[in-house]
């Protein structure tokens, strides 16, 4: 709580005085019933009928002065929560844009969006659970003072159920708290199975296994039921016996309190005070259950909070900008490590502003892993990157990635219109600049479709092939005009006619760019002005196409393996 509190320590103090409003209003309620008690002994039994009207007056001043006191606070202190639980949302998201890849392969998507529904366990605590807690304490206390000064026998009797609902009510805190964790742990699971089922749902139908993974959700859904009800089933237990306790408190009242009005010890308007002010007494026990099960939510909801935000990246960001549009590029001895192994090894490459560059390779060589140092996705283990003669940690990442243009082979593609897609990085352009990059990418069949540029795709861009994907993000890119293009084996999903045009393409862009081509087929690198052969994070050879097949290596066994007729 404390926590959430210095999160928004400039509305501390407001949140105290609303939360005041609220606990004061209720507690008033407990004067109506002592007033009660007066006029029945002094008014009705007394026969003193002039002190009935100026009680009754009171009792009704009191009543709406607290209710409305109560209510407004009511109102102000839910505005406060929903304004927090937006700040907290945003500071979220904040955190989880600016974390680095690293922290999503150790943590399930499931598990990362399960963080946003806990700033409705937070907001609902902080403006609920709170004022109901202390209220219940004020007024018990309250009531239990003013019982005790009428009769200290007969409240010291009714109080007899207290120490056993005590001793339920802590044992119920300490075993629910580990089921509530171990619920949300599992709940993220769930959500990440979930998550994970609805991207691949056509691989699950190209493989017609349906039938399998119904079985799976339902395995796991059956646990996250056992695992709700073993929290349910203490809850009920737990409510159970403190019910039973409050109504022994009840009857230990009906008994004794009509004994001691008998006996003469309490008069009957007193009797009466005991009896109003009862519900005073059983409330916070009444309660406890829903309130206990909400602070154990609210606590686990916390937790998860605090250690999210508390993340910080491994990729610490840079000061300086990149300015200006030709930049010399150059890696000196670089080694990159994931875990024990090195993807990539002592490699060195210079690249000029302006020019076109190739690296290629079998799968896992470490091409791929050159543009994902550029855009600092990951940072060197040894060696370092140099643009323009300072080191690229140096550099604002936003300053990079606005000046690096990626296309990687595996694109993604917003549940939007394709206007708004080719327009994403670069909102200025105008419908005819989106026509034009479309067309350079070769991704004319945009205009087949029945509202052009205006279709809206599924998410991800689940309604258009490998290739169509492929070609609308490669203009999506194009269209942010980079200072480098970084095209990541992007023609592996077209067929050998488009791969031809869209290859063409590259090489005629007329952009004043630097260009950087990774790719597995020499089709696609054979323009460049400088091709880099990889093999297990090592540069094998290095040239252009004419010189690497003269060496009569890598390069060359690549060139005969893929040329099978096909004129390269």
């Amino acid at each position: 709580m404390k926590w959430v509190l210095d999160f928004d320590k400039e509305n501390k103090l407001k949140y105290f005085l609303y939360n005041f409003m609220i606990v004061f209003g209720d507690v008033l309620m407990i004067f109506p019933a002592i007033l009660m008690g007066k006029m029945v002994d002094d008014g009705l039994i007394g026969g003193n009928r002039s002190v009935i009207l100026p009680l009754a007056i009171t009792t009704i001043v009191i009543v709406i002065f607290g209710t409305v006191l109560a209510y407004f606070g009511v109102v102000l202190i839910d505005s406060w929560g929903f304004r927090l639980a937006k700040k907290l949302r945003i500071k979220m998201y904040e955190k989880l844009s600016s974390l680095d890849s690293s922290f999503y392969n150790e943590n399930p998507l499931g598990e990362v969006t399960t963080i946003f529904s806990d700033s409705y366990q937070i907001r609902m605590n902080m403006c609920f659970t709170v004022k109901t807690v202390l209220a219940a304490i004020l007024r018990f206390f309250g009531a239990l003072t003013y019982c005790f000064i009428i009769s200290p026998k007969l409240t010291l009797i009714i109080m007899i159920p207290l120490p056993i609902l005590f001793y339920f009510s802590n044992r119920y805190i300490k075993t629910s708290k580990k089921n509530y964790q171990d619920k949300r742990e599992y709940l993220s699971t769930f959500n990440n199975f979930i998550q994970e089922n609805i991207d691949s749902n056509r691989l699950v139908k190209n493989y017609g296994t349906e039938k399998e993974e119904i079985k799976k959700f339902k395995i796991k859904n059956r646990t996250l039921k056992n695992k709700n009800l073993k929290i349910r089933y203490k809850f009920i237990n737990y409510n159970v016996t403190t019910t039973a306790l409050n109504e022994l408190i009840c009857a230990l009242l009906i008994f004794f309190g009509f004994l001691f009005v008998m006996n003469g010890e309490i008069t009957i308007g007193q009797w009466l005070v005991f009896d109003s002010l009862l519900w005073c007494l059983k409330t916070p026990f009444e309660n406890a259950s829903t309130l206990l099960d909400n602070w154990q939510n609210f606590g686990v909801a916390l937790n998860k909070m605090k250690w999210i935000l508390s993340r910080k990246s491994k990729i610490l960001d840079g000061t300086l900008e990149l300015k200006g549009k030709k930049h010399e590029i150059e890696f000196k001895n670089v080694w990159l490590k994931y875990d024990e192994t090195f993807v990539l090894k002592d490699f060195n490459m210079h690249i000029m502003p302006g020019k076109t560059y190739a690296l290629i390779g079998s799968i896992g060589s470490g091409k791929s892993t050159i543009a994902r140092l550029l855009l600092r996705l990951e940072d060197v283990s040894r060696g370092e990157i140099l643009i323009d003669g300072i080191n690229i940690k140096e550099y604002k990442m936003s300053s990079l990635r606005k000046n690096f243009g990626y296309v990687s082979q595996t694109p993604f593609l917003f549940s939007d219109t394709i206007r708004n897609n080719v327009r994403f990085g670069n909102s200025k352009l105008t419908d005819k600049e989106v026509i034009k990059y479309i067309k350079l990418a070769k991704a004319d069949y945009v205009f087949n479709l029945k509202n052009g540029i205006d279709e809206v795709i599924g998410e991800g861009g689940v309604d258009l092939s490998g290739g169509e994907k492929q070609r609308l993000s490669l203009s999506r890119t194009l269209a942010v005009n980079p200072n480098l293009l970084i095209l990541d084996d992007i023609t592996s999903a077209l067929d050998f006619e488009t791969e031809l045009e869209v290859t063409k393409n590259i090489n005629d862009l007329n952009l004043d760019t630097t260009k950087l081509i990774i790719a597995q087929k020499i089709l696609s690198v054979k323009d460049a002005d400088e091709i880099f052969v990889l093999e297990k994070g090592e540069v094998k050879e290095c040239g252009t196409h004419k010189s690497l097949l003269k060496k009569n290596g890598i390069y060359k066994e690549i060139y005969d393996i893929q040329k099978r007729g096909i004129k390269l």
